[in-house]
């Protein structure tokens, strides 16, 4: 496993950047974000990520593919063709993005906002047709289009993704796993390690790329209300999934995300780092 976190809100120069993982002792890291025509930055960050021996796990697109608004939803596919682009000429492990949603209202997270039209046929087939869309056009030769999970999206667990996987039938696209997204109901709440496994045993050939936090029921629990925490603080299984991504690849990136401080990160790094050598995975 080759453990990393998103700094690319950082936006150093290729060689800062690179250096600012090796400072953390990881070995995968997030690009920020470049243009398809910055040719040069894109030559310099595959070279100075090759230097620092520091895999580029991911160029991501969060970003609305489903809007139902057409001007929005051009542009939003064009993110998408172009971060692809970008990850395909870095040598990136893939270009996460998400199904979407067809909501137009929330300003926060409109790629994963609730919709109640975003668990119809309506909603399988556009996602099926826009991924084609995009991977015909760039035709990837490295990096994989790879989208994650979110319980209001119509790619709500490990079922759905076989399904679009199948249905989607193109060999640049691949599954990236973030096990938190996929507790939407306290059933699975109480049984992480089972689903866990479940989303290994299904996916496994397909999963190139992870992403690591955790979750917990908020304080009062009269309803299910859940939260994201610094892995650690939350229910996920870390054992498991740790050692099924070495199952999978000893190379496989493991990403930390969504944090906010240095602090936050070193404890989710520490926690996990510690979880690997309790299991005999190198981190």
């Amino acid at each position: 496993m080759r453990l990393g976190a998103d700094f690319s809100h950082y936006g150093l120069d290729p060689d800062a950047y690179a250096a600012k993982y090796r400072e953390w002792h990881y070995r995968a890291a997030t690009c920020p974000k470049i243009s398809p025509n910055e040719t040069e930055r894109i030559r310099a960050f595959r070279q100075a990520f090759a230097k620092a021996d520091v895999v580029i796990a991911e160029v991501a697109a969060w970003v609305n593919p489903l809007d139902s608004r057409p001007v929005e939803r051009a542009q939003n596919l064009k993110a998408i063709t172009e971060a692809l682009v970008v990850a395909d000429e870095l040598g990136a492990v893939c270009c996460p993005t998400v199904a979407g949603s067809f909501d137009t209202t929330n300003p926060l997270a409109p790629h994963v906002a609730p919709h109640p039209d975003n668990f119809t046929d309506l909603a399988f087939d556009a996602v099926v047709e826009w991924v084609r869309r995009v991977l015909d056009e760039v035709k990837p030769r490295r990096a994989r289009l790879s989208l994650e999970m979110s319980p209001w999206t119509i790619l709500d667990g490990p079922d759905m993704y076989v399904r679009l996987l199948q249905a989607i039938d193109r060999p640049g696209l691949a599954a990236h796993l973030d096990p938190a997204n996929a507790i939407r109901d306290a059933h699975l709440y109480f049984s992480t390690t089972a689903l866990i496994n479940r989303c290994f045993d299904s996916l496994g050939p397909w999963i190139v790329s992870c992403h690591a936090k955790d979750i917990i029921q908020d304080d009062y629990p009269a309803t299910v209300a859940l939260r994201e925490v610094i892995p650690g603080r939350g229910v996920l299984d870390y054992r498991t999934i740790l050692r099924r991504i070495e199952q999978v690849s000893p190379e496989m990136p493991l990403i930390i995300e969504h944090l906010t401080t240095e602090p936050e990160y070193a404890e989710a790094a520490n926690f996990i780092r510690g979880v690997a050598h309790e299991v005999g995975v190198t981190a």
